[in-house]
């Protein structure tokens, strides 16, 4: 069986066969845990990479999270990233990062300081520059015609090499498939398993072309998420998809963002394995 992955966001310095080595071990895990046995033979996997076309779009400072430390954020830009960040905090939580000693985030404009110590208080050290690195480049896959049409080109090669039974998109990547699915509705797929996903943040819905669209060329839309990941703070998706299937909550530890850890779970190989077993040979 073949199987598609498209990445999350931030990968500019990596390439296809470098993401496609740790994606790799990490669903042969997910599968085996879902099967209870070692695999009688192991699926295709081809990851559609796409982190150089933001290379070539905009700058790369190969800091992680620094687009959340850059102080010269347009002010249009700040008006949509601060609400954004708003809705994943409360107000005790803000009035507590507001009082809370200045230990990071010191080059970024004060009403984003706050906002993103209060998302390191709720999720975690550098959640805050996680979430708003996602949502920038989430932002601009949306925004920029150009830079979006050459996405989603890299997306079609891969999926054109012959059948793929599931489509699998981490974080931004869950994004690029929606939007797949969305423009090739001949495609027809077992599954399609979103991962981190920052499709239910309404920042996000309100630039997708068509946020109430329903693949319905994918078989099952299973969602996997770790109530730790600030990306997915908007909740379960089927909230906003009423066909998507909200897989149970997992834990990923410390890094609760990483692809790899949402591929290594039995919940992750569970609803690939049912999937894919319902298409046929």
């Amino acid at each position: 069986m073949t199987l598609a992955g498209i990445h999350g966001v931030g990968q500019q310095q990596l390439g296809r066969h470098q993401l496609q080595a740790q994606w790799g071990p990490a669903l042969l895990d997910g599968l085996e845990r879902a099967r209870g046995h070692l695999l009688e033979s192991e699926p295709d996997l081809r990851l559609a990479y796409y982190g150089d076309v933001f290379a070539s779009f905009t700058p790369v400072s190969g800091r992680k999270g620094a687009a959340a430390l850059d102080p010269d954020l347009a002010e249009e830009e700040l008006a949509v990233l601060i609400p954004a960040v708003l809705e994943a905090v409360s107000e005790a939580e803000l009035e507590a990062a507001e009082r809370a000693p200045v230990k990071a985030y010191t080059r970024a404009p004060r009403p984003l300081q706050i906002a993103l110590r209060a998302l390191d208080r709720r999720y975690g050290q550098h959640a805050g520059g996680l979430y708003v690195g996602n949502l920038r480049q989430v932002r601009r896959y949306l925004q920029d015609a150009e830079l979006k049409a050459a996405v989603d080109a890299r997306v079609r090669e891969i999926m054109g090499r012959g059948e793929v039974r599931a489509l699998i998109g981490h974080s931004l990547g869950s994004v690029v498939g929606f939007e797949y699915l969305r423009q090739n509705p001949e495609t027809e797929l077992g599954a399609f398993l979103t991962l981190g996903s920052p499709l239910g943040l309404r920042m996000v819905r309100h630039l997708m072309p068509d946020p109430h669209h329903q693949p319905r060329n994918a078989a099952v839309w299973a969602n996997l998420r770790d109530p730790r990941d600030p990306v997915t703070c908007a909740g379960d998706l089927s909230a906003f998809w009423p066909g998507v299937r909200d897989l149970p909550p997992v834990d990923n530890g410390g890094d609760a963002h990483s692809a790899a850890r949402y591929l290594s779970k039995r919940e992750a190989g569970q609803v690939l394995i049912e999937s894919l077993e319902t298409v046929g040979p």
